[in-house]
């Protein structure tokens, strides 16, 4: 929802890279993902997103086949967290050699976003008038396109790792016809070594270093953040088992009015699970997504 890459261009070409590289290789389907390719890399345009967007996706979707091709047993998480951080080297390293377009690629997701922030303020703004709240509502919408602005590289790797879980299940279902491709949320784990990654996303932050260090820090904590709040919440769901539909109501309405909390509590479980491993004390097997 917060990625700055189209849905479908993440979605599509990962796709049919895999049903074209990865074996096992069924005709038609190679043919459908040969379709997809031409299809979406058709044309050209002088918009920078234009460019972005498919040059993303094609490096998300390649290391996602090349990992799978070294890694050919095993579940998704893992291989799809190692896809989306290899993009993200590939993308940085790239960037790295071109800056001037970095500074223009980034200004323009910048721009898009506020120019989104103040279209929703001219809608909003007449109904919100003789409200108390009305400004401080319109002052949050500055503010959350100014956050988004600088966090969107995290709500993008966070965007292509949903997707590569769509494309993953997908791909196993059309080819090996395997009947559960993803484990439920239960099951959510993954390399407990990507805590460090976050640990050198606090250290930035806390360091009093450039404006770049500091959102660089704040990216990598941002990403490895929710994903330890998922953990959590699989820990949670783990040992105290799904609750029925008036408990998933009061859930609901909890995370609402208490996410700040919630999201705390989830983050603090799955940080413990790293080191304590809930689960397997609890006596639940737990396979890898």
């Amino acid at each position: 929802m917060f990625s700055v890459v189209s849905p479908g261009l993440l979605l599509f070409i990962p796709l049919a890279l895999a049903l074209v590289a990865l074996p096992p290789r069924r005709g038609p389907l190679v043919m459908v993902g040969v379709g997809v390719l031409a299809i979406v890399l058709f044309g050209q345009s002088s918009e920078t997103m234009w460019w972005f967007g498919r040059g993303w996706a094609l490096m998300l979707g390649g290391w996602f086949v090349m990992v799978v091709s070294v890694q050919p047993e095993g579940g998704f998480v893992n291989r799809g967290l190692a896809a989306v951080c290899g993009a993200l080297a590939s993308a940085a390293a790239l960037l790295a050699t071109q800056r001037s377009n970095w500074r223009q690629f980034d200004g323009s997701v910048a721009q898009h976003m506020r120019d989104s922030a103040a279209q929703a303020a001219t809608q909003l703004g007449p109904s919100l008038a003789n409200r108390e709240w009305g400004k401080e509502a319109i002052d949050a919408v500055h503010k959350s396109a100014e956050l988004n602005a600088m966090i969107y590289p995290a709500w993008t790797a966070l965007g292509s790792l949903c997707a590569l879980a769509v494309v993953w299940w997908l791909w196993r279902r059309l080819t090996v016809r395997d009947a559960r491709p993803l484990g439920g949320l239960r099951e959510f784990r993954f390399r407990d070594e990507l805590i460090w990654l976050g640990v050198v996303g606090v250290v930035l932050i806390v360091l009093p270093l450039n404006a770049a260090a500091t959102r660089t820090g704040t990216n990598l904590a941002m990403f490895v953040g929710v994903l330890y709040a998922l953990r959590g919440l699989g820990v949670g769901i783990s040992l105290y088992g799904v609750p029925g539909p008036l408990g998933l109501i009061v859930s609901l309405m909890l995370l609402l009015l208490l996410f700040p909390m919630v999201a705390t509590a989830t983050l603090v479980l799955g940080l413990s699970d790293t080191w304590l491993d809930l689960r397997a004390r609890a006596g639940r097997n737990v396979r890898p997504m």
